[in-house]
């Protein structure tokens, strides 16, 4: 049982279905369903309940941590060996929103594999929500979101202010309230998104800091918002912004630069809950892989400008 043997183990039981894991690991569903029967007969023990999705009995759980045990291990051990050597090798498993990760990771990822070619980062692209978790399960090397407060057993440090803005087309804003868009703008300084009672809108998830800003906002302002779209993914809500379809929550930075974006795009300030500083949580260890210290040095680095 070589340790890297026990990852498809592990995928599977991520996935609860033979046919999704299969396809992770790119091997057929017969080649994974053979190891699953020659793992449990040399342990003598049934490990998987077959069904859709699959279960783990009590001693596939058991075996479970033991192979992630096993695999953390052998990760750390590949790493100390890099650091030794020089250099450093491994994956560094970086825990971001997909917005940021479109904006802030190519630079980022560009200079670090310059400076350690050997590391690979694996991206995990998640909500705030699940972001957090992650990092106080210490599930990723590092996490960049918005941690508001304490968070067991992660080191955090700011990184840099972001801010929301309620972006929509000029002939939407125009129809919405009546008016020319300069005259709605100035209407909006006076009183506030209150008056986009007849906007429509396309609203992110509340599991993310966009979505749950968007409806904070929209409450504060008495407005039940005709909501043409929802998506938890921020390009694909700007393209349907940028569309005409509505207006939309967003983060100026992905304003700045995503494609979907048009530059056409008005930008109607909020109140000041919607900017926050966006932080970088490192999970405490024993021994601080020094990848991390240089991913931390590059991002900082690559976010001051």
């Amino acid at each position: 049982m070589a340790l890297e043997g026990w990852d498809w183990f592990i995928k599977l039981a991520e996935n609860e279905n033979f046919t999704k894991a299969a396809d992770e690991l790119q091997i057929s569903q017969q080649t994974l369903s053979a190891r699953l029967v020659s793992l449990e007969r040399n342990l003598g023990a049934k490990l998987v309940v077959r069904g859709t999705p699959i279960s783990l009995t009590s001693a596939g759980k058991v075996f479970l941590l033991y192979a992630r045990e096993q695999r953390q291990a052998q990760q750390d051990m590949i790493r100390q060996i890099g650091e030794v050597a020089g250099g450093g090798a491994g994956v560094l498993k970086v825990g971001i929103s997909h917005t940021r990760g479109s904006y802030l990771m190519p630079k980022v990822i560009h200079r670090l594999s310059e400076e350690l070619p050997a590391v690979t980062v694996k991206l995990i692209e998640d909500t705030n929500r699940n972001l957090l978790r992650s990092a106080e399960r210490g599930e990723v090397d590092v996490a960049i979101a918005r941690f508001e407060g304490t968070c067991p057993g992660v080191e955090v440090e700011p990184i840099y202010k972001e801010e929301i803005v309620l972006a929509v087309r000029a002939d939407v804003l125009s129809k919405a309230m009546g008016t020319s868009p300069e005259s709605a703008i100035d209407i909006l300084k006076g009183e506030g998104i209150g008056a986009l009672k007849k906007c429509p809108f396309i609203l992110g998830s509340v599991d993310d800091i966009s979505g749950r800003v968007a409806y904070s906002e929209l409450r504060n302002a008495g407005i039940k918002p005709h909501v043409v779209a929802t998506s938890g993914n921020m390009p694909t809500l700007l393209s349907l912004c940028s569309e005409g379809l509505g207006a939309v929550f967003c983060p100026t930075d992905m304003l700045d630069y995503s494609p979907m974006a048009s530059p056409d795009l008005l930008r109607i300030p909020l109140s000041s809950q919607s900017s926050y500083t966006i932080e970088l949580g490192i999970p405490s260890r024993s021994e601080r892989w020094q990848v991390v210290d240089s991913f931390r040095r590059i991002l900082l680095e690559v976010t001051a400008g």
